[in-house]
């Protein structure tokens, strides 16, 4: 039996699970926080830097052109650790992805709002995870991004991809030992982990 939790903005709701030993209950909804509502907006900043290595867990992201000129790209990312260790995350297809242009946001998903929509975004992050250890990575495909602001196409990206980059937002991360928890990465609070790449084709 797999149970599901709701991550909402304006609080971190960590993945606690090891396994697929079902867990105990976990909390839904907000966190206490004293900012207000905001999420990933279609034409804000993001120029978080890339995560300096060096940490218990490091990933690599890369992308590909679809066949089809009217889609996202493939989206593969690869983790790496240090030591031996249980990562515990949502499903690859909830980890948060934007598409940047000069450092401003033009797509992405799962939580990317229309431009000027500031309301809380939320996601679904049932409990998964995978192991690691030095020199034995792991690989996932992260499923179809497909989401991109107004007025912006596919075949517009695919003409001039060396304009684009492409980031893979994750965390916060709960170094909990042999586990390694990596929760919902709601903004306005930085995340653990960034993985910034061209967008290539």
């Amino acid at each position: 039996m797999t149970a599901a939790i709701a991550g909402m903005v304006g609080g971190r709701v960590p993945i606690t699970v090891t396994g697929a030993t079902p867990g105990p209950s976990l909390p839904t909804g907000p966190t206490a926080s004293t900012q207000g509502p905001a999420g990933y907006v279609c034409g804000d900043r993001y120029d978080q830097p890339a995560t300096p290595s060096g940490g218990i867990l490091s990933a690599a992201l890369s992308s590909v052109a679809t066949v089809n000129a009217d889609s996202g790209p493939a989206l593969t990312v690869t983790f790496a650790a240090s030591r031996a260790v249980h990562v515990a995350s949502s499903p690859p297809a909830y980890f948060q992805v934007l598409y940047l242009k000069n450092d401003v946001i033009v797509g992405g998903g799962p939580m990317v709002n229309k431009p000027g929509n500031t309301t809380a975004q939320a996601v679904d992050a049932i409990r998964d995870g995978f192991d690691l250890a030095p020199g034995k990575p792991h690989t996932q495909d992260l499923g179809p991004r497909e989401m991109l602001c107004p007025s912006l196409t596919w075949s517009d990206v695919w003409a001039v991809p060396d304009r684009y980059e492409v980031a893979l937002v994750l965390g916060p991360i709960e170094n909990n030992g042999e586990e390694v928890a990596l929760g919902v990465p709601l903004p306005p609070a930085a995340a653990s982990l960034v993985v910034r790449a061209p967008l290539t084709d």
